[in-house]
């Protein structure tokens, strides 16, 4: 669960702290003090957009930094290492620590992200937190009008995660066949035309039969052919220089070493250089043959000359078609024989990717109608489920029931992604082939309608409490966090929301930020958030609240900024009741 929550320059929150504890925490303060400020700095650390409007004026950065703590040895905390794990994360600091997350937004809007003391992405942050915390606010009741995340509320319900991954996998496996299918069955005149392109430009590269290194070996060549003359002439000026010409540099040495043959006996010093002379005699003796044979061999050959230059100009074709160098060339020549070899075999590629098809789609199917079957079980239970919640939150009498029914086809679908169930024809996706509508009676006798229709805002705020009470019994979520979930409420049913709350909170961590003092009086811990004028600055507040401040502020919210003896009876008798 959350244990620790620090908030530094964000918004008019300057500098908050706040220790939670288990059960239900409750928020409340004035309308504009800030208090969803401090549900849209949690929703960062879900991975949440973040944007340098977020940071306080005057600041760099703004600074959310957050500590969950797992019970040591418990499920719950071998999940979370598995997860880290998976992730890439070190784990080491968890038992002694708990989870420290940090994440930093400058004013580029750029976020720093910091996980058990690593550098990480939003990415990551996201995968991690988001199946720690889980927000209902009023974007995310808004979010129960948008039909295409009823599929998703009915799977969290209960359906079970394993069928939901085969299903995917199954999906993926037909796409691929598919796509192999699609590769193999290209129009036949493409397909002829594209191996008689393929054998032109394969027959054009074996007759030229380029071969790796040649083309620098080539210039190298072209380059001494057309230098020819002036290489002669250095070869012949050195091995004169060296050898033929009268008091040549071997003449010269030769002599010193005899004038030095006598005195070297008398000098061991002199006898060294000797033979140091002796040893570069005989060098400049090997270079001089050498260089008389190297000029020797040269000679101007025009028709090499030309043959070399016709096969660099060959090769530079060549390039400009299939380039940009020699190595470039050979690999495109490997992958055109391959693929006119495939293109030979089309029809048992054919064959075998049409085979590849039918199998996948069996298995896909047969997968898909268990899924089918499966969240219309769910889809039963969760009516029931929320019919029984709705009751217990003023809605007596209502229904709520997940529609299940086939995602139809449209226009451009891959055919082997469509089958024909009962009748009709439906499109299977990762997820199968069911669409998931919830439908709303929210007083007895009237028709179920779809809920985006009829649902007043008050309605959403409960239908939602309803629906997280039930999930709250079926995923993993430790952290429940609650944003304004009493909008459009009040009196006996706020009451009744308030038990709900409480009640999910027997199991789960869970934040509350409400206007309600009837639904305040549940908490377990009490802060108040206020918003204050220091010189000059707005900032805001949040500070927990002892037994006497709790029971004013409960009374503050009954009977407005004016506090008197019948509110304060009157909270007592809240907080009472609550006990």
């Amino acid at each position: 669960m959350l244990t620790y929550l620090r908030i530094s320059n964000f918004a008019i929150l300057d500098e908050v702290e706040l220790t939670f504890g288990s059960g239900m925490t409750v928020l409340t303060g004035e309308t504009g003090a800030g208090k969803s400020l401090v549900l849209d700095a949690v929703a960062l650390l879900r991975g949440g957009r973040a944007s340098a409007e977020m940071i306080r004026t005057g600041a760099d950065e703004a600074r959310i930094e957050a500590v969950f703590a797992p019970l040591p040895g418990s499920s719950a905390e071998e999940a979370l290492r598995e997860r880290m794990l998976k992730l890439g994360l070190e784990t080491a600091q968890l038992r002694d620590e708990g989870l420290v997350v940090r994440r930093v937004v400058g004013r580029s809007g750029r976020s720093r992200i910091h996980i058990a003391g690593q550098i990480s992405t939003v990415a990551v942050l996201s995968e991690l937190c988001g199946s720690l915390i889980d927000i209902s606010g009023q974007h995310e009741h808004q979010s129960l009008l948008e039909v295409s995340q009823h599929l998703r509320l009915l799977d969290r319900s209960g359906v079970p995660a394993e069928l939901l991954a085969k299903m995917a996998t199954a999906f993926d496996a037909l796409v691929q066949s598919s796509a192999a299918l699609q590769a193999a069955s290209q129009d036949e005149r493409a397909r002829t035309d594209r191996e008689e392109f393929l054998r032109f430009q394969l027959q054009e590269l074996e007759a030229a039969a380029p071969q790796p290194g040649e083309d620098e070996a080539l210039r190298a060549e072209q380059k001494r052919q057309r230098s020819v003359e002036k290489l002669l002439t250095a070869a012949r000026r050195g091995e004169t220089c060296l050898y033929s010409a009268e008091g040549s540099v071997l003449d010269q040495l030769g002599m010193l070493l005899r004038d030095w043959h006598e005195a070297a006996a008398l000098d061991p010093e002199l006898q060294t250089l000797s033979a140091q002379v002796l040893e570069a005699q005989a060098l400049l003796d090997d270079v001089a043959h050498r260089v008389r044979r190297y000029a020797d061999g040269l000679a101007a050959d025009p028709q090499r000359l030309q043959e070399v230059e016709d096969r660099l100009h060959l090769l530079g074709r060549l390039l400009r078609k299939h380039g940009p160098d020699l190595a470039t060339l050979l690999r495109k020549q490997a992958e055109m024989q391959e693929e006119l070899e495939a293109l030979s075999q089309h029809e048992e590629r054919r064959a075998q990717a049409l085979q590849a098809v039918d199998k996948a789609r069996a298995e896909a199917q047969k997968i898909a109608k268990q899924l089918t079957q499966a969240r219309q079980k769910v889809a039963l239970r969760l009516a029931e489920q929320a019919g029984e919640a709705l009751g217990e939150l003023a809605m007596s009498g209502a229904r709520l029931l997940p529609k299940v029914e086939g995602r139809a086809a449209g226009k451009g679908d891959d055919p082997a992604l469509l089958f024909s169930v009962d009748g009709e024809v439906r499109r299977l996706s990762r997820e199968g082939w069911d669409r998931c509508e919830l439908l709303l009676s929210a007083n007895p006798g009237e028709e179920l309608r779809p809920l985006h229709r009829i649902a007043s805002g008050g309605e959403l705020s409960r239908v939602m409490l309803a629906l997280r009470r039930i999930l709250g019994q079926a995923d993993q979520v430790a952290t429940c966090v609650f944003d304004e979930v009493d909008a459009g409420i009040g009196g006996a049913t706020a009451d009744r929301v308030g038990r709900q709350i409480r009640a999910l909170a027997q199991n789960k961590q869970v934040l509350c930020i409400t206007h309600l003092a009837q639904i305040a009086a549940y908490g377990d811990d009490h802060f108040r958030v206020e918003k204050q004028v220091e010189e000059g600055r707005t900032a805001t507040r949040v500070r927990p609240l002892d037994a006497t401040e709790r029971r004013e502020e409960i009374a503050r919210m009954l009977g407005g900024a004016r506090v008197t003896a019948k509110s304060r009876a009157h909270a007592d008798e809240l907080l009472k009741e609550a006990r």
